[in-house]
């Protein structure tokens, strides 16, 4: 067997072909400074080796090389997946550790379903269609063409999901989803229009450190195959058009070029400080803009089905939210962010790394929550307040005052 992207996707493919004990000679991609994957050799020119499965996880990418490639594909089956003799798996197609497909469920070509995916009978999942981790296909579902249905996502049985449309995580869709949309929440709602199967055109507001992390997490998600964004460059009213952002891209002006732009782009607001959010956001009148939520491939949700979550928030690596949780707009969550059963966050607030909420935890807006800091249990916190790096909150702040310590207390700046 022969691979075509030597990524990470490509590394999971090469585990499920060797778990059933299928040999991959070696892997073809463009990138001339990988020269091997996993111990396997990386060649830079195909010269018509198959079988082959196209290991790339990005949906339109896929179809792309396929129409251009003429070969035998293969398939890979990991053998732990439970699949009906009574379904049936196309060409090019990858099923992944713990999947279950039920009877009569139809499969594509050069489809992806992902790690602990469940589709139930008679669903009909059209080619280059990626389901991702823990999502589940209730009887009688449609997915088109190169649709993505995001980790832990629930469609309801007999829903279509339009061609090339996106579901986000943790997403419950009741009703039929069209084609070419963003869709998600719980319900499943119709959020913004992408051309269908092709990049969708992002900005970032910021061109600090925060900016270039949400660059990198919006390339983790092009590469997992969760979106197809195409990162048109930064908006940033303190540094000058045309400055560099490392090898990111370049900043294309301030808030007047970007109430400029004449046609749709989504934008990710990348300052850290909850209250400049809040002013960035007020200031963007252009109605060819739209904010859509940026999901680390890493985040989970423990109960999907009581899972809410608004638009334009950052969630980036190994955040985590157990069940009946609720998630405002604007919101950044810088990583390892825990929260636990029925904690509401309002919006533009900033969760540095390792923030901890507890059970019942109520947050506000605009707050600002420092690196290791805990909430205990119940605590209804207001707007403005600020809470130091590793500090406990025991007790109910006072809005618009810092609190430092463990337990925390007021501080107060002399």
């Amino acid at each position: 067997m022969y691979l075509y992207g030597a990524s990470g996707h490509a590394k999971v493919i090469i585990d499920i072909l060797n778990a059933s004990g299928v040999k991959v000679d070696a892997l073809f991609d463009d990138d001339m400074s990988i020269r091997e994957l996993m111990d396997i050799p990386v060649k830079h020119f195909w010269n018509h080796e198959s079988p082959l499965i196209i290991s790339i996880g990005n949906n339109f990418s896929r179809k792309q090389i396929a129409e251009k490639l003429q070969c035998d594909y293969g398939v890979a089956i990991h053998p732990s997946a439970v699949i009906s003799p009574h379904a049936t798996i196309g060409e090019g197609t990858v099923i992944m550790q713990g999947t279950i497909i039920q009877s009569s469920a139809k499969i594509g070509k050069h489809c992806i379903v992902n790690t602990g995916a469940s589709i139930d009978h008679e669903c009909v999942i059209e080619n280059y269609a990626h389901i991702s981790p823990k999502a589940t296909l209730c009887g009688n579902v449609s997915v088109g063409e190169g649709a993505w249905i995001g980790a832990a996502a629930v469609v309801v049985p007999g829903v279509r999901i339009g061609n090339w449309s996106v579901v986000g995580a943790g997403g419950v869709v009741l009703n039929d989803i069209p084609d070419g949309v963003v869709a998600y929440g719980n319900p499943c709602k119709v959020r913004s229009v992408h051309e269908a199967g092709f990049s969708k055109r992002i900005a970032i507001y910021g061109a600090g450190g925060l900016g270039r992390e949400v660059a990198g997490g919006i390339q983790r998600i092009n590469r997992a195959g969760m979106g197809n964004w195409e990162l048109v460059g930064f908006y940033d009213d303190g540094k000058p058009k045309g400055f560099k952002v490392s090898h990111l891209g370049e900043v294309l002006g301030g808030m007047t070029e970007l109430n400029a732009v004449d046609e749709p782009m989504a934008l990710a607001i990348a300052v850290g400080t909850p209250v400049s959010r809040k002013m960035i956001h007020d200031r963007i009148t252009n109605p060819n803009i739209s904010f859509p939520n940026l999901i680390s491939p890493s985040f989970r949700v423990l109960d999907p089905s009581t899972f809410k979550i608004g638009e334009g928030n950052i969630i980036q690596d190994n955040c985590s939210v157990t069940c009946d949780v609720i998630i405002g707009d604007y919101n950044v969550f810088n990583g390892s962010n825990v929260l636990g059963h029925d904690v509401i966050v309002g919006d533009f607030n900033v969760l540095m790394p390792g923030v901890r909420l507890s059970g019942e935890v109520t947050i506000g807006d605009k707050n600002l929550l420092g690196v290791d800091s805990v909430i205990l249990q119940r605590i209804r916190m207001g707007d403005n307040v600020t809470l130091g790096a590793g500090s406990v909150l025991m007790t109910k702040p006072k809005d618009g005052h810092t609190y430092v310590g463990v337990p925390a207390k007021k501080f107060e700046f002399e």
